[in-house]
């Protein structure tokens, strides 16, 4: 039996899953400040990292980073703007253990951990929110961002583009190649890869995409995507807009959880941003097998997502999973998210069969 979710095929599964928040942090692992306390970051926001396996063995967050300062706690900036208002990129490697009793910790956050900004006038206004893949068969990662500039209309100042290197913990080695041939203010593309094979030595790649409709767009070439279909367009419990997280993480059953972020119609009002996941189809990850009947957690968990003082708040009222990984135990997944988008939270969810 088939029903329509959007125009996202559901179908049934031999696997039903439960998807749980096993630990989740109290505080925050990157911030300028927490509460009245000076924390890990010189940069007055940080937030929405992609996470990062170097090619020498180094892990860590690449995370938007920038400056404006609020006036006291609470304030929230809603920081945009060019020069040292408009965002960078920058690195912070791990230097703890981030399994599923650690609490982990990052190396500052300063002008020497920039690793990719603004070159001209398609991202003068900041290069925001990466996605990472790793491309095994060209030994190239694969940074898909928001290319956010100064243009005229809302549309036109946003535009998803991608760069490559050989190593993103580093400044040097980046190739910019541009927009990806999305229209006006496309962006968060999550790229499921493809292995090369001796039969398909091209296989079709997957990019879900977009904020407020996720799209689905197939490609060969990693460098320009077609619009593709509509994906997924809403939550099961009546939030109204979806945006696409980080790249889909293989689970032992070959299925696929594909985490992506939600938000109200009342948006900055409460409940504001809420993660959300949904399985897709080890056999055609185009069909989401099963979703979330509720979001993981909201930002009214913590003031440093709501960005009530005493927190320092840039957006109040988001949790936006854009980072995850796994870790030892079997499909148990640490994810990072950007917090008011000021701080960078921490936590782990586990997958289990139900």
């Amino acid at each position: 039996m088939r029903q329509l979710v959007g125009v996202a095929l559901v179908c049934c599964s031999a696997a039903a899953y439960d998807v749980t928040v096993s630990t989740f942090e109290g505080e925050p692992v990157l911030a300028h400040k927490f509460h009245d306390k000076p924390w890990n970051s010189d940069f007055q926001q940080v937030f929405n990292p992609s996470w990062v396996a170097g090619p020498r063995g180094e892990q860590g967050l690449l995370s938007r980073s920038q400056n404006c300062t609020p006036t006291q706690p609470g304030d929230c900036v809603s920081c945009q703007g060019t020069g040292e208002k408009a965002s960078v990129l920058t690195f912070s490697r791990l230097i703890s253990g981030d399994g599923t009793d650690d609490h982990p910790v990052f190396t500052h956050v300063g002008a020497d951990s920039v690793v990719f900004g603004p070159h001209d006038a398609t991202d003068d206004c900041g290069t925001e929110d990466p996605r990472i893949v790793f491309d095994v068969s060209s030994g190239l990662f694969w940074m898909y961002y928001t290319c956010f500039n100064s243009g005229k209309t809302s549309q036109e100042k946003i535009t998803m583009c991608v760069a490559s290197t050989a190593d993103p913990t580093t400044s040097s080695g980046w190739t910019r190649h541009g927009p990806v041939g999305l229209p006006y203010d496309s962006k968060s593309g999550a790229v499921l890869l493809r292995e090369a094979t001796a039969n398909d030595p091209e296989p079709e790649h997957l990019m879900y995409w977009g904020a407020g409709v996720i799209h689905l767009s197939r490609s060969r070439d990693l460098t320009q995507w077609p619009i593709g279909t509509p994906f997924l367009t809403n939550t099961s419990w009546g939030n109204p807009h979806v945006e696409a997280g980080p790249p889909p993480l293989r689970l032992s059953t070959g299925d696929w959880l594909f985490f992506h972020n939600s938000w109200s119609a009342n948006f900055p009002e409460p409940p504001g941003y809420q993660p959300a996941w949904v399985i897709l189809s080890g056999d055609d990850p185009t069909v989401i097998v099963q979703r979330a009947s509720e979001p993981l957690w909201s930002p009214a968990d913590a003031d440093w997502m709501t960005g009530d003082a005493p927190s320092w708040c840039n957006v109040p009222n988001v949790a936006f999973v854009e980072a995850a990984h796994p870790v030892a135990e079997p499909d148990t997944f640490r994810v990072y998210f950007g917090g008011a988008d000021a701080v960078v939270g921490t936590a782990v969810v586990k997958v289990t069969r139900s």
